[in-house]
């Protein structure tokens, strides 16, 4: 049995070396390394099942003072401290709080009605129930899309690729009132917390760990309540307390990819109370974690692991932390048309340094690019979406 922990603790470190530990050199030649270490292998498998998870344990290693060393020299640091490791990881989880997943939030938030009491579930510190106080600055085909608080640019400016937006900025939504749910929340005005909450930015990331501070200052001048608790159990209570504090508003719960740590039966209880609470429910999860909304994304032809859904119908493929959001309308046309549509009206008509923007956008010759847009154009979707674009490139065409 011992021996049968040890490999299944193995693989899962090693898996997660050529996986997420593809984004930090560091934490990937860590995790291969107690992948092969038999000795530490048999620490790390006498901790709870839940405390094994690779990041937990190299996150721990980092408060605990394992310096950021190739693992042939901290080896030895592994083993001294892994007393205080294996304590850090007995009372801390991951809490994964990057206010990037702001813009996956504030592309659904766009589609509700406010004003908005947010509940968000897995809230750790609380650095998404803010998504109304942060910059935008997202980049599309040919064009970037900027968006800022009404007292001027934040401290916070969230940058990420999108694809299939429309020609306006985010509609920012107006919060008033914000709830988290944690199972171990933490405090941004707390010492400690804010370490732990600094120590899960992975070594190399210093631009995240950059915004993971401002947004904590942000925080920490308007103090969410952030409530202990499970999610299914104590999401129930926490929408009778919006709908006391704010009882006009629309009630938006947010679960950002914290469903996967609930068992199947308990993912299904909270995909069942949001409908029946007649609460507005945003989920940003793997694709198969709620199958049905899974399902709904395969018939829907979006692509990706991770799926942005509102009411458990899929809107988005995104990244998990919120760099890359590819957004599937009502309109008929694909991400791409849309982009195609919007580029050309941001470029309208012929002019002497289209030809080079259009090589650099969409590495295509000028003529394939006008019948790409042509066949675009022909489609009834898109005279939904502009007719007054539409019936111009015609009338263009014509001459």
């Amino acid at each position: 049995m011992a021996n049968s922990e040890r490999e299944r603790t193995a693989d899962w470190f090693r898996r997660f070396a050529h996986a997420e530990g593809s984004e930090s050199p560091r934490y990937r030649d860590w995790a291969l390394g107690i992948a092969e270490d038999d000795e530490l292998l048999a620490l790390v498998a006498k901790l709870p099942l839940s405390k094994r998870q690779p990041i937990l344990v190299l996150t721990c290693a980092r408060v605990a003072g394992v310096p950021l060393r190739p693992f042939t020299t901290a080896r030895g640091d592994f083993r001294a401290l892994w007393p205080a490791i294996a304590k850090l990881a007995q009372t801390r989880s991951t809490q994964t709080n990057d206010p990037r997943r702001c813009t996956p939030l504030l592309v659904a938030l766009e589609r509700i009605r406010g004003p908005i009491a947010l509940i968000e579930v897995g809230a750790s510190a609380g650095l998404t129930l803010f998504p109304d106080r942060y910059s935008y600055s997202w980049n599309a085909p040919g064009r970037t899309i900027t968006s800022h608080p009404a007292d001027g640019p934040s401290t916070v400016s969230l940058v990420a690729d999108i694809a299939g937006w429309g020609a306006n900025p985010p509609r920012r939504p107006t919060i008033v009132h914000r709830e988290g749910i944690d199972l171990n929340p933490l405090d941004v005005t707390n010492p400690a917390d804010n370490e732990w909450l600094e120590a899960l930015v992975w070594p190399e990331q210093a631009e995240r760990l950059d915004l993971v501070r401002a947004a904590a200052h942000i925080v920490a001048q308007s103090l969410p309540r952030i409530s202990a608790g499970d999610a299914v159990a104590e999401v129930r209570s926490a929408v009778a307390r919006a709908r006391k504090a704010a009882p006009k508003a629309t009630i938006v719960v947010s679960s950002p990819a914290v469903l996967v740590y609930l068992d199947p039966a308990e993912r299904e209880k909270f995909a069942t109370y949001c409908a029946r609470a007649k609460v507005r429910w945003i989920s940003l999860d793997g694709r198969r974690v709620i199958p049905r909304i899974g399902d709904a994304a395969d018939e829907m032809g979006i692509e990706g692991d991770f799926v942005l859904s509102l009411d458990s119908v899929p809107i988005a493929s995104i990244d998990p932390l919120g760099r890359q959001v590819t957004v599937y309308g009502a309109s008929g046309l694909s991400p791409a048309e849309v982009d195609f549509i919007e580029f050309e009206r941001e470029n309208w008509g012929p002019t002497r340094s289209k030809e080079s923007l259009v090589r650099k956008v969409w590495n295509l010759p000028l003529v394939r690019y006008y019948q790409r847009l042509y066949g675009i154009m022909e489609q009834a979707a898109a005279r939904r979406y502009d007719s007054i674009l539409v019936r111009s490139f015609a009338e263009t065409s014509e001459l």
